[in-house]
């Protein structure tokens, strides 16, 4: 099972990598640009209530608020406690509301939230189909959602053997995210649930030489192999020794796509 389906029951090990990742992830100048970058174009006079699905840490979220005006309420929504727990922490000055519940089941009324974001969501939930027909029940019309995530399926890491990089890339992709090609689905996705995709950005993130955003995915993933058992200990140290090495040497590579999606609710605000 994709481990940020239950992260709440997972060993403490596991928990702190997680934290870990999403916030230094979410500090990296590129990655923070994309975030950026797709907030910048909301109108803001016109969001009155804001959700961040899967707000994990709260990466989003803060940033959120600090864009937002005063007259717009944010609410964060995960699943974790503990993953929200974090995000208290991490935001006491920030004005945001909290929530834990699941994405494809809000505790919110029909047609009242103008802004819906999904940020490195999609590829994590069971049933991405049921999480978009939430977001439609939510929104109001004109209401829009904006979709971010990665194409794991493409997703590299560069090792001296090709074939055994491959094999070793569907392995460790496959035991963190649900669906390592939900971004290719999500077109016929966002219009099964009744919204129209109004917008579409690609985004890549590549390092050769020296890694820096994939080299903290590696670090990641050295403790997360282990602790889930993902691979064989021999073969996991010898795949974080090789790449590591391969950073000191000046010859890293390391590479993944990532996709915001806009889309809105047909219809007047009436």
């Amino acid at each position: 099972m994709d481990p940020y389906q239950a992260v709440d029951h997972q060993p403490e090990a596991v928990l702190g990598a997680m934290i870990a990742r999403l916030e230094s992830r979410g500090e990296h100048p590129m990655f923070r640009g994309f975030i950026e970058e797709y907030l910048s174009a909301i109108r803001w006079d016109a969001v009155h209530q804001a959700v961040d699905l899967g707000c994990g840490t709260g990466v989003v979220t803060r940033l959120l608020a600090r864009q937002a005006g005063s007259a717009t309420r944010v609410l964060g929504v995960d699943l974790s406690e503990k993953l929200l727990e974090a995000a208290r922490g991490l935001a006491r000055a920030e004005r945001i509301e909290w929530c834990c519940a699941s994405a494809d089941a809000l505790p919110m009324e029909d047609n009242s939230a103008d802004l819906a974001i999904l940020h490195t969501l999609m590829s994590h939930v069971p049933e991405p189909g049921a999480v978009l027909r939430e977001v439609h029940r939510v929104l109001r019309p004109g209401g829009r959602a904006v979709i971010f995530d990665a194409d794991y399926a493409s997703a590299t890491f560069g090792l001296a053997d090709f074939e055994r990089g491959r094999q070793l890339d569907l392995k460790l992709f496959s035991a963190i995210v649900a669906h390592l090609d939900v971004c290719r689905q999500l077109p016929g996705l966002i219009a099964g649930a009744g919204l129209k995709l109004t917008d579409f950005r690609p985004h890549v993130i590549a390092e050769a030489g020296h890694g820096d955003f994939w080299l903290s995915s590696v670090r990641g993933f050295e403790k997360l192999i282990p602790a889930l058992g993902i691979l064989p200990e021999e073969e996991g140290r010898a795949w974080t020794q090789e790449l590591l090495a391969r950073h000191e040497a000046g010859a890293f590579f390391a590479s993944g796509n990532y996709y915001t999606f806009t889309a809105e609710k047909p219809g007047n605000a009436g």
